[in-house]
This record gives C-alpha cells, sequence and structure tokens, in this order.
C-alpha cells in the first residue's frame, strides 16, 4: 500500500468515512454513505483496517469520551493535517504501541461495516459480470 502523502487523492475520502465512526451521535444514518465511500476505495478491508488503526484512531479516538454534545463531523482539513503530522512524527517506534490494535478489530462497528463493504463489493462483482 502506498504511503498517505503518496496518495492523498484516494486516502482524503477514506479519512472522511472512518472518521464517521467516531461521532458521538447516530452514525447509523451514514452507514451506506460510508459503506459506499469504501467499498469504493481502492484499499482492501484489511488495508483499511490498518488505515483505521494506525491513521484514524489516534487522531478521532478521543472523541468518543467527548462531552461536547452531538455534533456534524469532524473538519476534514483539519483531520488530514492531525494525521500527516502525526505519520510524520519522528519517533514513529511508539506508533506500535496503539491500543486501537486491540480495540479496532473487535469494535463491532467496524465488525458490521467490514461486513458492508465486502457485501457491497460482493454485489459491484456481480453486477459487473
Amino acid at each position: 500500500m502506498k504511503s498517505a502523502a503518496e496518495d492523498l487523492v484516494n486516502r482524503r475520502p477514506v479519512w472522511e468515512a472512518l472518521s464517521d465512526l467516531f461521532l458521538d451521535t447516530d452514525i447509523s444514518f451514514t452507514y451506506q454513505w460510508r459503506i459506499d465511500v469504501l467499498a469504493a476505495s481502492p484499499y482492501s478491508i484489511a488495508e483499511l483496517e490498518d488505515i483505521l488503526i494506525d491513521e484514524v484512531y489516534p487522531i478521532c479516538k478521543y472523541n468518543l469520551f467527548s462531552v461536547a454534545g452531538e455534533w456534524a463531523g469532524f473538519d476534514l482539513t483539519w483531520l488530514e493535517d492531525q494525521i500527516r503530522r502525526r505519520l510524520n512524527f519522528s519517533l514513529r517506534c511508539f506508533h506500535a504501541m496503539n491500543l486501537g490494535r486491540i480495540t479496532v478489530p473487535l469494535w463491532s462497528e467496524w465488525q458490521t461495516t467490514k461486513a458492508g463493504i465486502a457485501a457491497a463489493r460482493r454485489g459491484h462483482e456481480r453486477i459487473s459480470e
């Protein structure tokens, strides 16, 4: 998989869709949009999970514990800036201690999203044939 810096055109919509998982509102309303964006991306489900764990989770996880109330989403310029700054951090060895490596694969919302991506891609394959 290309680095984020080399693949911003494909990464940006994926970051936006994955950040949607961290909103403190009912994200079921955006489920189909999220599935459509992620299924249309060039990334495998395993690569999407890596992007979620290594790029989006470290920036957005704190919003799940926020008491600021319901809101519409992350500012995409801010999100990209935060992700790119983290990826350029000189002490990247500390990224391996990301708790998301344990929690994200077990997260029910991510499990549901992965299943939706797989189903959407299977459906697209049938239509293409």
